[in-house]
C-alpha cells in the first residue's frame, strides 16, 4: 500500500515538473496531535508518531524524526524503502538543509503552505535559494492520492465555566485587545487551535485526547469572528456565550477570503511561528506592509496558570493518585491470582476508575502501557489488536494522563511486578535521582529550562548513560498536554521558568529489547524568597501517586534524596488516605514504606 502510494505521487510529481515534495507532519494550526483530515505523513508513509516531515524526490523517501520515535521507525518503516533522517542528536540536518544539498539547479519543491508555518517554509525557501530553487505552494495536493480523505470534524462546541478557568472570556479579550493596542494593531489572527480554545472558554472534541475546537479566531477592537464548522455552534448555550462576548460564527474555509477583504488600513497581528503560509500570504494580498509578524501573547498568558487553575490541578492529580492506587493495587492482585491480564487490560482499567471519579472528560493523550522490552519505547502505544501479555516479573511503565472538568494530567510511574535484574534495579534508580534532582531545584528568576535540564541527567551522565528526549514541558488546563513556551531540554529557548509554570519532571532511561525506565511527576514553579542575591524560585510537586520504593538501590541514594523519597510517599499515603477502603489503605502503606 505505501510502495503504491509513492509510486503514485512521484508520477504526479513528474507530471507537474517537482524535484521533491514536502509532507508536513501537521495541520493548519501547527498542532501536534491531529485530527484524521491531516494525517498527511502517516497516509504516505505509514509512520504513527507524532513529529516527523516526509520529503520524497524520484530516488528517496526520507523521514525525519527525533529520538523519541527512532525504535518505532524501525518496527513501522523497517524493510521498506524510508530513510530515517535523526533530529536532536549531534549534527543533525534538517529537512530544508538537506534539500539545500541535494535539490537539483534550479530545482521545483512542491510544498502544502496551508499545513507548514511562515517561518517553516522560510526555512525551505533560504536553504533552495542559492541553488535557484523555488517552493510550488499546492495546499491539499495530497487530495489526488487520497479520495476518500476525510473532513473537518464537527463535535459540538461547548463551554467551560468559570469556575474551572478562573477568567472570564470577555476578561481574556479585553486583555488581548490591550496588547493589540500597545502593538498599535488593529486585529489579532489567532490560529493555534488551544489559543482559541483559551481564549474563549470554549472545548470540543475535534482531537483525539485534545479538546479544542478546529477554528481560526479573528479579534477586532469591537467584534471577534470564529471561523469554525457552523455545524459546531447547535447549542442555545454555546450561541448566548459567544454572543455575549461579541463573537460571531462564519464557516471556517471563510477565513482566507476574510483575511484578504479586511479594511486596507487594517493593522493585522500574526504569529508566523504557527499561522499557516497560505493564509499569511492571503493577509498580505490586501494589506501588504501592515501586517505585523510577532510571537503571539497568548502563549504565555496561558502557560502561567491563575489560582482557580492549580487548584484544578490539584484535584486532578489527588483523583489521580487515587485512580493508580487502586489500579495498581488490582494489577498486583490480578497477576498473583494468575489472571491473564495484557497492557491494554491495564490501560482500560484506568480508564474506568478515572470515569468513576467525576468531572472526567478523556484521556489526555494515548496511554502507554508497557511491560518489558516495550517499554524501550518511549511513546509506545499499544492497541487491542497488537499488545504484550503482562507478566509477573519486569518492570511495567505507565504513561497516562487525564482531562478533568477542573485541570489535566500526565503522570509515569515504572513499577516492578515481580523479580528485578541488578541492571533494572540500578536503572529505577538513577532515574529517580534525576527526577528527585530537578523537583528539588533552587535558582533564580530569569533561569531558562535548558539551564537546569542538567539537574535531571547528572546521576545518568555520571554512568555513562542518557536520555534522549525532553526532560519536561508545559502542561495545558483542560487542551494540550504539550503545552509552551518553557521548556525542560538540552535546546536553549528563550523563555525563564515563572511561577505558576507548571511542568513536566520526565528523565527516563531505556535499553531496547531490555527494559525501559521513566518516572513523571508535573511541578509547579513557585516563588521562594527575595533577598541581596535576588528573587528565588523552586518547585511544589503536584503529583500524588506513590513512587515504589522496593527496586531501589538505597546505597545509590544521597540521605537528601533518601528524604526527599520517604516524605513524598509519606505526603501521598496521609493526602489518599479519606478516598480508600481500608485493604486498599493497608495495601498503599505497605508500597510508602521509609528506607
Amino acid at each position: 500500500m505505501i510502495s503504491e502510494r509513492l509510486a503514485e505521487l512521484r508520477r504526479m510529481m513528474q507530471r507537474e515538473g517537482w524535484d521533491a515534495v514536502v509532507v508536513p507532519g501537521s495541520d493548519p494550526h501547527s498542532s501536534e496531535y491531529l485530527p484524521a483530515r491531516w494525517q498527511q505523513r502517516q497516509f504516505i508513509s505509514g509512520f504513527t508518531g507524532s513529529y516527523g516531515t516526509v520529503v520524497i524526490t524520484p530516488t528517496h523517501a526520507g523521514l525525519w524524526t527525533d529520538t523519541r520515535y527512532f525504535i518505532q521507525f524501525d518496527k513501522e518503516l523497517g524493510g521498506t524503502e524510508y530513510v530515517l533522517h535523526k533530529l536532536r542528536v549531534p549534527d543533525a540536518v534538517q529537512p530544508w538543509e538537506w534539500l539545500g544539498k541535494e535539490l537539483p539547479q534550479g530545482g521545483v519543491v512542491c510544498i502544502d503552505g496551508s499545513c507548514m508555518s511562515v517561518a517553516e517554509v522560510d526555512s525551505y525557501r533560504q536553504a533552495i535559494e542559492p541553488k535557484g530553487g523555488s517552493l510550488d505552494n499546492r495546499p491539499d495536493f495530497i487530495d489526488e492520492l487520497w479520495p476518500d480523505r476525510p473532513g473537518t470534524p464537527d463535535d459540538p462546541i461547548w463551554v467551560l465555566d468559570d469556575q474551572y478557568t478562573g477568567r472570564s472570556a470577555a476578561d481574556k479579550l479585553a486583555w488581548l485587545r490591550g496588547c493589540m493596542k500597545e502593538r498599535g494593531c488593529d486585529a489579532m489572527l489567532v490560529n493555534s487551535l488551544d489559543e482559541v480554545a483559551w481564549l474563549l472558554n470554549i472545548r470540543s472534541a475535534d482531537i483525539d485526547f485534545t479538546p479544542v475546537v478546529i477554528a481560526y479566531l479573528l479579534v477586532e477592537k469591537g467584534k471577534a469572528t470564529l471561523f469554525t464548522n457552523p455545524l459546531k455552534v447547535a447549542s442555545a448555550d454555546v450561541r448566548q456565550h459567544l454572543d455575549a462576548v461579541g463573537c460571531v460564527v462564519k464557516p471556517y474555509w471563510q477565513i482566507a477570503e476574510s483575511l484578504r477583504s479586511l479594511p486596507f488600513a487594517t493593522h493585522l497581528w500574526v504569529d508566523g511561528g504557527t499561522l499557516n503560509e497560505a493564509l499569511y500570504e492571503c493577509a498580505l494580498e490586501g494589506l501588504k506592509e501592515k501586517v505585523t509578524n510577532l510571537p503571539s501573547p497568548i502563549r504565555l498568558e496561558k502557560g502561567i496558570k491563575n489560582d482557580v487553575e492549580l487548584n484544578g490541578f490539584r484535584r486532578a492529580y489527588l483523583k489521580d493518585g487515587i485512580v493508580q492506587t487502586k489500579l495498581f493495587k488490582w494489577l498486583e492482585e490480578s497477576l498473583a491470582a494468575g489472571v491473564r491480564l495484557t497492557e491494554m487490560d491495564v490501560a482500560d482499567k484506568q480508564i474506568e476508575l478515572r470515569r468513576a471519579q467525576g468531572e472526567y472528560v478523556e484521556e489526555s493523550f494515548a496511554p502507554i502501557s508497557a511491560w518489558g522490552e516495550n517499554a524501550a519505547l518511549p511513546h509506545y502505544e499499544p492497541t487491542h489488536d497488537v499488545c504484550s501479555e503482562v507478566h509477573a516479573k519486569g518492570l511495567f511503565l505507565l504513561d497516562s494522563g487525564g482531562h478533568y472538568l477542573h485541570g489535566s494530567t500526565d503522570i509515569t510511574r515504572t513499577i516492578p511486578l515481580g523479580p528485578l535484574t541488578d541492571l533494572e534495579r540500578e536503572d529505577y534508580t538513577l532515574v529517580l535521582k534525576g527526577m528527585i534532582g530537578l523537583a528539588t531545584a533552587v535558582f533564580p528568576r530569569g533561569t531558562r529550562g535548558a539551564n537546569i535540564d542538567v539537574l535531571a541527567r547528572i546521576p545518568l551522565w555520571k554512568t555513562l548513560r542518557n536520555f534522549g528526549h525532553g526532560t519536561g514541558h508545559g502542561t495545558g488546563h483542560v487542551l494540550c498536554v504539550h503545552e509552551g513556551p518553557q521548556d525542560l531540554r538540552q535546546n536553549v529557548y528563550d523563555q525563564a521558568m515563572l511561577p505558576g509554570m507548571v511542568t513536566s519532571d520526565e528523565p527516563g532511561l531505556y535499553r531496547e529489547g531490555m527494559h525501559g525506565v521513566r518516572h513523571e511527576n508535573v511541578i509547579l514553579c513557585r516563588e521562594l524568597e527575595k533577598n541581596e542575591f535576588g528573587d528565588w524560585l523552586g518547585f511544589e510537586t503536584l503529583t500524588c501517586t506513590y513512587i515504589d520504593p522496593s527496586p531501589v538501590v538505597v546505597e545509590l541514594l544521597t540521605q537528601e534524596e533518601r528524604d526527599w523519597l520517604n516524605a513524598y510517599n509519606e505526603f501521598v499515603y496521609i493526602r489518599l488516605l479519606p478516598w480508600l477502603d481500608e485493604d486498599e489503605k493497608r495495601w498503599l502503606q505497605g508500597k510508602t514504606y521509609k528506607i
